[in-house]
Formats: structure tokens, sequence, C-alpha cells
């Protein structure tokens, strides 16, 4: 049954694909047509069910086996994947493409030592080919062997002096590494050679939200969201970028297109309830944090702030349970102590609070309460 929201121009394609394909079931270039089509319309199963029954040809091209991988790699049905690149390998076993995509598939479906073989074995067919050590340096970063993967993305812009990725991602890794100004002039040689990478310009923004450079930051945000304006990452660091700017209304905005995109982000409901809390707007900012502590129930940072909600909305009796809690998870926050006895004295529970307060003397720091305000 199609989608009511597809237009009738992809209705009218779809059917004269389906007639192409019942009039001869082997047109290769109908059904892959009809693969994208179902895809790009949001038919999925689908569009997966035509592509099996492509790949099932035995007289398929590598053109169109090959657009049959990526489609099922982009879908995470990684053993197809894998069948069709061993497939292709075979076809043409002197390409290091296949390779390397096998490698890759291999290496998120677990099978490691296979996987580096494939990698070796693009970099033995093509020991010039800047890509071919790329990939084996994307995937030696997912298994976290980072000093190998710094020196296949080396390798690769020492081929390629102009490869964006390959300056991202080592930037990435010197960045984890303490380096933050050499991983600096490697993002801005990302965007430089592709200032159309969205990934560019968001590595080089959150290096400058790093370093305290928010405007910088911004701009860079910006541009990433520009260029994918679906970007969760984006979209939630600009928000973040914005807030420690003091545009509380700008990052409001930005994390309610997070929760939109996606409404398990616990970070985006936490930070909706701190902005709401900073307008004053203590009702909505309790419902975001109930919001984020329903993804993520033990966590001290947002009962708290739940709590700090409810004592400033004058109901003590609410604030006393999460930040009771706090207090069992982390029995040294002085903080979480203080504003326990605020709330038993508003309550009139006397003596709790009193015993609240003295723990909180125990705990903080010196200044911390009167630095603190709510």
């Amino acid at each position: 049954m199609e989608n009511p929201a597809t237009s009738k121009t992809d209705l009218k394609q779809l059917s004269k694909l389906r007639q192409r394909i019942d009039k001869n079931p082997r047109d290769q270039s109908a059904l892959f047509e009809l693969v994208e089509l179902l895809s790009s319309i949001g038919e999925i199963e689908e569009a997966i069910e035509g592509c099996r029954q492509l790949v099932r040809l035995s007289d398929l091209s590598p053109v169109n086996l090959e657009a049959a991988a990526k489609f099922f790699l982009d879908n995470k049905l990684f053993k197809e994947a894998v069948q069709c690149y061993r497939k292709l390998a075979e076809l043409q076993p002197d390409r290091a493409l296949s390779h390397y995509c096998l490698g890759r598939v291999l290496q998120q479906t677990g099978d490691v030592d296979e996987s580096i073989e494939e990698h070796r074995k693009a970099i033995d067919l093509e020991p010039g080919n800047a890509e071919c050590h790329y990939r084996f340096g994307v995937t030696l970063a997912h298994l976290r062997r980072y000093q190998e993967a710094e020196e296949r993305y080396r390798k690769a812009i020492e081929l390629d002096p102009a490869h964006a990725k390959a300056y991202s991602n080592l930037g990435y890794l010197l960045d984890l590494k303490g380096q933050g100004e050499k991983a600096m002039q490697l993002f801005r040689k990302a965007v430089q050679y592709n200032p159309q990478s969205a990934e560019a310009h968001f590595n080089l923004g959150a290096l400058y939200g790093e370093s305290g450079r928010h405007e910088r930051a911004i701009h860079e945000f910006k541009m990433a969201i520009e260029l994918d304006p679906k970007s969760l990452e984006g979209h939630f660091n600009l928000g973040i970028a914005l807030f420690e700017r003091g545009d509380i209304d700008g990052a409001i905005e930005e994390f309610k297109k997070v929760v939109k995109l996606d409404p398990t982000h616990k970070d985006a409901y936490f930070y909706l309830g701190l902005g709401c809390h900073k307008k004053g707007l203590d009702g909505k900012a309790v419902k975001n944090l109930q919001r984020a502590l329903q993804l993520d129930p033990e966590n001290p940072s947002i009962l708290y702030h739940i709590g700090i909600c409810y004592n400033r909305m004058d109901e003590p009796n609410k604030a006393i349970p999460p930040l009771k809690r706090v207090t069992e998870i982390n029995p040294r926050d002085g903080k979480a102590y203080y504003y326990l006895g605020v709330v038993y004295d508003k309550a009139g529970q006397v003596d709790k609070a009193k015993e609240n307060y003295r723990a909180a003397d125990r705990y903080f720091q010196k200044g911390d309460r009167r630095g603190e305000k709510q």
C-alpha cells in the first residue's frame, strides 16, 4: 500500500517502473530506479525487497552491484552488503574499492581480523590510492587503534594534499590527544579543501567552542547546519554555544529542533529545562527536565535542577524527593544538602532542615553557597 503523502508524479513513475519490470523482470535499470524511488518516498521495506531481487540476477553489472552494496550498507543490512562486495571483488579482482568497502562492513559486523586483511589487500592493489589509506584509518579509529589510524590519515594526506576528510579525521585524533592547536589547523585545512563539508565546519566549531571562542563556534555551527539542516550535533552544539554566550532564546530554539529530530535526546531536554529555568519559566523547565529524567532516571544533575525549580516555584514537598535522591546518589554533594535544608525549612520540617544544613556545611567548599543563585 502506497503512502498517502506520495506525490502524483512519484505514483506515476512507480507505475511505469513496475510495468517495465513486469514486461522484463531482468531489467536492471528499472529495478534499481524502483529501489531508489521507493527509498526516497520512505517505502524502505519494499525498496529492500527490490534490491534483493536485483542482486539475484546472474548477469548483474558491476555498477549496479556496487550501487546495491551501498544501498544495503546505508540501511545497515551488513550481511547482504558483505555478499555484494565479495561478489564485486570476484568480478573486479584488480580494483581496490570492493576490498576497502568490504573491510569497512566487516569492521561493523565485528570481523576485525578479516576487515584488516581486506584493507591491506586494497592497499596492496593500489598503494598510491589515498582513499585506501583513509578508509583503513577510519576502520582502525573505530577499533580504537588510534596511532595506526593516525599513520594512515597522514599517508592519505601525503598522497592527496587536498583530502579534506583525512585532515578532519586526523584533527579529531589530535584533539583526543590534547593537541588542540594542531587539530584546529587541520580542521581549517578540511574546510579550505571542502567548504561544503558539514562535518568539517562542525569539527572546527566544536574546537572553537572548547576554547571559549563562542562567536567563531556559532559561525561554524551555522555553516554546518546550512549544509546539513538535519544535523543533530550541529543544532545541539549551536544551542550550547548560544547558551554559553547568553543567548538563551536562541539556544532554546536550537534545542527544540534537536528534540523534534530526536525525541530521545536527553541532553537537549536537559538544556531546554535549564534555558527555561534561566528565563524564570520554571513550570516549563520542570516539564523538560522530567522528560530528560525519563530517559536518564538516575542522573543527579537532572534531579538537582528539578528540585531547584520546585524550590523557586515554592513547592517544597515536590522539591524534597529529587534533592534527597541526589544526596543518596552523591553523599558529598554540599549544594544538594543545602537546598534540601531550604525546602525542608519551607515545608515546616525544621529538624530535617537543620540536619541537612549541617551536612551541607561538611561538604561545601568555601564560598559555594554564596555563589549559588537560584
